[in-house]
């Protein structure tokens, strides 16, 4: 079973992403502790001065002076506090917010099942591969940089620069923590357990984001449909990604959540 894991932010970056909140008039959910019923409102203001959200409604939904639980999403992100349900001198409903504010950790409800709905590749440099990793096998007295070379040639990958050992592969599923590919027996040399890949590229068909840090976590058999071709699913976890980027890779992916209608894309898939 998945954990929720929330990080305090400090106050600058509170103040951020309540003028985020603000400027977008975004939503926000409101409930009491304990409650069952949960409150959707619009927000038309953020008060930086004050430190409080000014709400779009019109009829009072807590007793003044009430401590209200909150939550909102921006930008593939979701953000908690507890604040307190006011009026304000001009009878507007406000949520004053204390100094705790925190961001979940959780990915799950962000994961992305690419394929075969989207064309979604991620590109890895192999020269990055250890020099002892080079080694010629026992068992086939085949270098791995020429077995690389072999098998750039077959996927037709190989560019007019023989030094290049850049690779695509198709994304199986993605989310802002990693992803998973599938890869057969010639790939397997290039992913071995532990290893860490740098700047791996991600290719949407509009856009391209570069993740610095990519550990292999897994690497496991994969029944294919193909029985004479073995397969491996590979798990690989985004390292210590930084903020600007996690915020973009997960922004683009709850984009394509929000506009996705699986059944009717497997429809177009199939004509």
């Amino acid at each position: 079973m998945s954990q929720t894991f929330f990080s305090k932010l400090d106050s600058l970056e509170k103040n951020a992403r309540l003028v985020q909140l603000g400027n977008s008039r975004g939503k926000i959910t409101v409930w009491e502790k304990g409650s069952k019923e949960k409150h959707l409102v619009n927000v038309l203001k953020y008060n930086p001065d004050k430190v409080e959200l000014t709400l779009d409604i019109s009829e009072s939904l807590f007793p003044r002076g009430s401590t209200i639980l909150t939550s909102f999403d921006l930008r593939g992100m979701s953000f908690f506090f507890q604040g307190v349900f006011s009026q304000n001198s001009a009878e507007e409903f406000t949520l004053s917010i204390p100094a705790e504010f925190y961001k979940s950790e959780k990915r799950n409800s962000y994961r992305l099942l690419t394929f075969p709905i989207y064309e979604v590749w991620v590109e890895f440099d192999f020269s990055q591969m250890p020099q002892e990793r080079k080694v010629v096998s026992l068992k086939s007295k085949t270098g791995h940089t020429d077995v690389f070379k072999n098998f750039l040639s077959i996927v037709n990958e190989q560019s007019s620069d023989d030094s290049s050992q850049k690779f695509r592969i198709r994304v199986q599923d993605l989310s802002t923590t990693g992803m998973a590919i599938h890869i057969g027996e010639l790939e397997l040399p290039f992913f071995e357990k532990d290893s860490i890949y740098k700047n791996v590229k991600i290719h949407f068909i509009d856009e391209r984001i570069e993740i610095p840090d990519v550990k292999i976590v897994y690497v496991v058999n994969y029944i294919s449909s193909d029985k004479n071709a073995k397969k491996y699913k590979v798990g690989l976890n985004f390292v210590d990604l930084p903020t600007n980027i996690d915020e973009t890779l997960g922004g683009k992916i709850n984009k394509l959540l929000r506009e996705s209608d699986f059944n009717k894309d497997f429809e177009k898939l199939m004509k």
